[in-house]
């Protein structure tokens, strides 16, 4: 059993460190195909932090073959990274962060209850009601990708219509090929921590007699989860709370759309033979980022004298909630 829990937090420790370089020279990039902080937090961070959560959902769709494993960690991801959002705001010194970035955000967390939203509708119908599929993957599969490309594109637009300033030169002693070959390297560091994980995340499901979803929404969530949290705080400690957010809104939708690639490489339609458990986590998900962008589009004045804001109190309650009716209900029904 310590053996089990010692894979799994060295594989957490691994992918906190791969994801940091992995960020950084992410940034790196950013700046040098001149991208903005906005969209580089929104699109190309949310990308490059969510690969643990790409390749483990290969992993436990293609090798593993468990569905519940796969789902359940990319709900619970959604559902840590919104947890993240509630530590980045209390861990803001200055006031509300949602007032310190105004309403640029609001796009990204719209689009993600959206994103969301659709998923839910389709775990519930495939099970229930349309089981339908196209050369084995899901219809609802394929309804969430064509969103995902929609939201990058009205990501885009709104990014076109509304450019931000560029900041000083960071990286000009950093080369091109010096920050892709580093970027790689940090990337394969990942994929094959990814790779490794859900089989860990099984073992210890077997092991302590804990079902699948609660091992995946909680434990293997948190491991996959790990670069946003370290990318966020960074940012935040360089003083960039946009970037911070938008990292972090952009994976939830960058992680709904993986859906669509466990279900290419699972045997069958993953969202009819997932644990209805995943629908109670689709609606916590909706309901905490619903919280999140209520924050962001009425922020308090001041914080309370706990120094944590409403929203953040809310989302840290929505998560400790949602642990302990995930435990009990996996243990029925993962």
């Amino acid at each position: 059993m310590f053996f089990v829990w010692f894979k799994l937090v060295l594989l957490v420790a691994v992918i906190v460190f791969a994801g940091s370089k992995l960020s950084r020279y992410g940034d790196i990039l950013g700046e040098k195909l001149g991208l903005s902080g906005s969209w580089i937090g929104v699109v190309l961070l949310a990308a490059v932090t969510s690969l643990p959560e790409l390749f483990s959902g290969i992993s436990s769709s293609a090798l593993v073959r468990q569905p519940d494993l796969a789902l359940g960690n990319i709900y619970g991801a959604c559902v840590m990274n919104l947890v993240v959002v509630a530590v980045i705001s209390t861990l803001h010194t200055e006031g509300p962060i949602s007032a310190r970035v105004g309403r640029e955000q609001s796009l990204s967390a719209a689009l993600g209850i959206i994103a969301v939203a659709l998923s839910g509708i389709g775990l519930f119908v495939s099970r229930q009601i349309l089981p339908i599929s196209l050369f084995d993957v899901g219809l609802f599969s394929f309804a969430i990708f064509v969103f995902y490309l929609v939201a990058q594109q009205m990501i885009f637009r709104h990014e076109k219509e509304n450019p931000s300033q560029r900041g000083e030169v960071k990286y000009s002693h950093i080369t091109m090929r010096g920050a892709v070959v580093r970027f790689c390297l940090a990337a394969a560091v990942i994929v094959a921590a990814g790779l490794y994980l859900p089989m860990v995340a099984d073992e210890l499901a077997g092991v302590m007699g804990w079902g699948r979803s609660f091992v995946s929404t909680v434990f293997m969530s948190l491991a996959t989860t790990s670069p946003e949290l370290v990318v966020s705080i960074s940012a935040l400690r360089m003083g960039q709370a946009g970037m911070a957010l938008g990292n972090l809104f952009g994976s939830c939708i960058f992680n709904i759309s993986l859906i669509f690639i466990d279900d290419v490489f699972y045997h069958g339609a993953i969202m009819a033979d997932a644990s209805p458990t995943h629908i109670f986590t689709a609606f916590l998900a909706l309901a905490m980022m619903g919280v999140a962008l209520t924050g962001l589009l009425f922020p308090a004045k001041k914080k309370g004298l706990i120094k944590v804001g409403w929203d953040a109190a809310v989302i840290f309650g929505l998560y400790l909630l949602g642990v302990y009716v995930i435990f009990k209900m996996g243990l029925t029904l993962g």
